[in-house]
């Protein structure tokens, strides 16, 4: 007999909130520590930081790394506590930070920010800077320029050809012309998702900076703002998995050392401050962009690179010296913070390493780095921190299928706070049912992992995930209708939160199984499309 679809009780805070969360796997981290590290990176370097790439995170288990862009549907499985706190959300408002605020931050907040270590060249040359003259060799200089590429909205394109103009303009969004020439306009076209207009607008402002298009190879100066703007540029073209134009963009960035990307070099503008103009996440954001876009077996070279960085000012902060190894006098507070955010960006930088390994299939490495942080922690992890670690460990063997799973997901079990009432019944949390969900999956009992999902649904009626998955189960059982009906429920009570990419290629998948879709479905699917803006215009075929 079929299954009633569940009933949906939307509840009001829920449903105008911003459904994108500001934080993710890296960040939370340190919301997760004992010690405050919330202003980490500024804002615009946070932006996207949650990316819905095409790659597969420690917390996308079953489903392929590319992403299933297949003739069949895909589970959907993220680590709630990790992605979606809402200890450390970002206002929209703040997505661009001018250098006038972060100029205006504490100092020692600032040197923390923005510390890296030069290499041994790039040093000697930063300590001969003032008698240099801003004169450098060109091997010694970054001279980016953007692609000469205008972004458009084929969706909308799409949309108008289907629906004629006058109904699709309702889907519309701004374009590049409608808004100001500057971070106010990015920040709209953001806002908006109107990706492809955002990056178009990058391209006018980093020309202001003589890094427009036909302009890489030629010297220019760079400031924090610049560097902020290529790396929304960056997080923009990663957003829409422009990986061609960002591999070739980022060469000119090399190894992020050269000596006019860090303040030392510009003195007129900051003093006698020390660091690099580079944000980390910009740096973690280019370590990562290899797997994608090359062809090599050593996509993890610039990823450890980084991390041997980390390190070293990890070292040099136990050695009592200052992060870049300078014997600056730090006071005790002042250094204890300092650990705190450069563990805490370590730990982000070894997420990315496992996340690179399982997109690469080498589990033996995944493993091994995951389990280095589950018993060698350098943070004061929280009883739900370390259990998201217990249950990401199950869930990669659970991908070799490896029965070991089943012993993590019980040590994560047996961490879960007991109910104090002699008299209540403990029952199984949120986490052990979708832990339960996937053991179910791996033995194809779609059956059982729909109650436990379903379960899991009623402890959080809001989470489209567990819907998304509920359907899925439907779909492997035969129940190809009520497994649309699901969806498109989810899709008209949840418009926000439903429309992701994992959810929308699930239920296109399921329209191609219909032995007739209907005008009706078909309207349905381009205006899902159109209202998830431009992230997912390839699914429309």
């Amino acid at each position: 007999m079929d299954r009633k679809t569940p009933e949906l009780r939307p509840a009001i805070n829920e449903y105008f909130k911003d459904p994108s969360p500001s934080s993710n796997l890296f960040d939370d981290i340190s919301s997760h520590a004992a010690t405050d590290t919330k202003r980490e990176e500024p804002a615009v370097c946070r932006i996207f930081q949650q990316i819905e790439t095409k790659k597969t995170d420690i917390f996308d288990i079953i489903k392929s790394s590319d992403n299933g862009h297949t003739n069949s549907p895909g589970f959907e499985i993220r680590e709630v506590s990790f992605l979606n706190t809402g200890n450390d959300r970002i206002d929209p408002l703040n997505i661009f930070s001018h250098e006038l605020e972060l100029s205006s931050i504490p100092t020692e907040d600032e040197r923390r920010r923005f510390a890296w270590i030069p290499s041994t060249k790039t040093k000697n040359i930063l300590e001969k800077a003032s008698q240099m003259n801003h004169t450098l060799p060109r091997d010694m200089l970054t001279m980016p320029g953007v692609e000469n590429v205008n972004f458009t909205n084929k969706t909308y394109e799409a949309l108008v050809s289907y629906l004629g103009e006058n109904e699709a303009a309702a889907f519309k969004s701004k374009t590049t012309e409608e808004v100001t020439q500057d971070e106010r306009g990015l920040k709209l076209l953001i806002e908006d998702g109107n990706y492809s207009e955002a990056l178009n607008l990058t391209t006018r402002l980093l020309a202001m900076y003589g890094q427009g298009p036909g302009q890489m190879g030629y010297a220019s100066k760079h400031t924090k703002h610049s560097l902020q703007l290529w790396f929304t540029r960056f997080s923009l073209l990663v957003k829409i998995c422009a990986w061609k134009i960002a591999s070739k963009e980022a060469l000119a960035w090399d190894d992020l050392d050269h000596p006019d990307l860090y303040m030392q070099w510009y003195k007129e503008l900051y003093g006698n401050k020390y660091g690099s103009l580079v944000p980390f996440g910009f740096r973690l954001l280019l370590a990562e962009l290899p797997q994608y876009v090359t062809p090599s077996t050593n996509v993890y070279k610039k990823l450890f690179e980084v991390l041997i960085g980390v390190r070293k000012i990890i070292k040099n902060l136990d050695n009592g010296l200052a992060e870049d190894g300078r014997n600056v006098e730090l006071t005790v507070q002042d250094r204890n913070t300092t650990k705190v955010l450069w563990y805490t960006r370590e730990a982000r930088v070894i997420h990315s390493c496992i996340n690179c390994a399982l997109n690469q299939k080498d589990f033996k490495l995944a493993i091994q780095l995951l389990k280095d942080l589950i018993e060698t922690p350098r943070l004061k992890y929280t009883t739900d921190h370390s259990r998201s670690l217990l249950s990401a460990m199950g869930r990669i063997f659970l991908q070799v299928g490896d029965l070991k799973a089943h012993g993590y997901f019980l040590k994560s079990s047996r961490l879960k706070p007991q109910i104090q009432e002699t008299n209540s019944e403990n029952k199984a949390d949120y986490r052990e049912l979708i832990d339960a969900a996937l053991l179910a999956i791996a033995q194809n009992n779609y059956k059982e992992a729909y109650k436990h999902f379903e379960n899991a649904y009623v402890l959080n009626s809001n989470n489209v995930m567990v819907l998304n998955n509920m359907a899925t189960c439907l779909f492997y059982e035969g129940q190809l209708n009520n497994a649309i009906s699901l969806l498109e429920d989810a899709i008209q009570r949840y418009p926000d939160l439903a429309l992701n990419e994992s959810l929308l290629s699930n239920i296109c998948c399921f329209y191609q199984f219909q032995n007739s879709a209907s005008n009706k479905q078909r309207l349905l699917k381009y205006h899902i499309i159109s209202k998830y803006k431009n992230s997912v215009s390839d699914l429309i075929s």
